[in-house]
């Protein structure tokens, strides 16, 4: 067999694998690991009322909004190493979340959009991606942490159950975590530094791949920081007309600091993205009670709306593009001719 036939046979057997890997793992989180049947009957129900059924339509354009944001972003900053058009990003990006939805904290992604490339190095590929997904974390980071000032600042009684010197010792870490991610943001050169003292023994093998953060200018660094709060400011809205879609009633403002805290909860928690629906949907109930049980209001009717809520955002922001990806797979390319 000719050196050309192995190299298409070998990216033909990854590519079958990451989409039996990946369609696999959803079966198994959805219909074995999690007991999502209530899920699906309660939204059967919902979309039964035709202005449900719009506000679902609105959260899938929104899903939409929100992807083509993150490839809008991926295509601005792969630029220095390679042109790519939007519709090659947007392929990149949902191919990413196919390949990384069964690994820890979704880093397949890194490694799933670089292979996309026609001839750029794919390890400054996935520095790259790294440098995207830093951005939103910091995004996520600086308005989990306001928010969480102006939360706690808001509860009136903290019963004995809550541990004051643990809260307030959480948020100075989240401030000081938030701090040190936007100095590495804007000195992404600096993690050069970083990884070299980290594991100096293999560094040598890499160093020449980390050259290229040290190709972004501070004001490319702030336009991508925009494009990462504009889709924060979309998924944020998405879940906030899926939480008063099943009645969970809460004022605009409020419920968007809510929903940034939940957010950097989740950040703070290491997981797989087919895990998060219990995560998001545990944090989300925890949160809601603390505020309505501030609020003198019951909250024992609401948990399932909270958890339908999580449940929605989950699967059609990260499920239903993570299945479409299946598609994208195949046309990344894991050894080149």
């Amino acid at each position: 067999m000719s050196k050309t036939k192995i190299i298409k046979t070998a990216n033909y057997i990854i590519k079958i694998l990451i989409i039996i890997l990946s369609f696999g793992f959803i079966a198994y989180r959805l219909f074995y690991k999690q007991n999502v049947t209530e899920l699906f009957d309660s939204f059967s129900l919902l979309v039964s009322n035709p202005l449900a059924l719009l506000t679902i339509i609105i959260v899938f354009v929104l899903m939409l909004l929100n992807w083509s944001l993150e490839s809008i972003k991926w295509r601005l900053l792969i630029s220095k190493i390679e042109n790519v058009s939007f519709i090659k990003s947007f392929m990149a990006v949902w191919a990413g979340l196919t390949s990384g939805i069964f690994t820890p904290n979704r880093i397949g992604e890194y490694f799933g959009r670089s292979f996309i490339l026609e001839k750029a190095n794919r390890w400054e590929g996935v520095f790259i991606t790294f440098t995207g997904s830093l951005s939103q974390l910091l995004v996520t980071l600086t308005m989990g942490t306001i928010s969480a000032f102006f939360f706690v600042g808001s509860i009136n009684k903290l019963s004995y159950e809550y541990n004051l010197l643990l809260l307030y010792g959480s948020m100075a870490t989240t401030v000081i975590v938030t701090l040190l991610t936007g100095l590495f943001y804007f000195r992404i050169s600096w993690v050069k530094r970083f990884v070299q003292k980290l594991i100096p023994g293999k560094y040598a093998r890499f160093s020449s791949h980390f050259d290229v953060l040290s190709k972004y200018k501070i004001k490319e660094l702030i336009n991508v920081l925009i494009l990462s709060f504009i889709r924060y400011v979309v998924f944020s809205f998405q879940f906030y007309i899926l939480f008063r879609l099943c009645k969970v009633n809460l004022p605009l403002v409020d419920g968007l600091m809510l929903i940034s805290i939940i957010y950097l909860i989740m950040t703070a928690i290491p997981t797989f993205a087919l895990t998060e629906l219990g995560v998001r949907g545990s944090v989300s109930i925890l949160l809601l009670d603390i505020y309505f049980n501030n609020i003198n209001q019951n909250t024992s009717y609401l948990s399932a709306g909270i958890m339908l809520a999580a449940f929605l955002i989950w699967f059609i922001n990260l499920i239903i593009p993570s299945i479409i990806g299946g598609i994208f797979v195949f046309r990344l390319k894991f050894f080149r001719s």
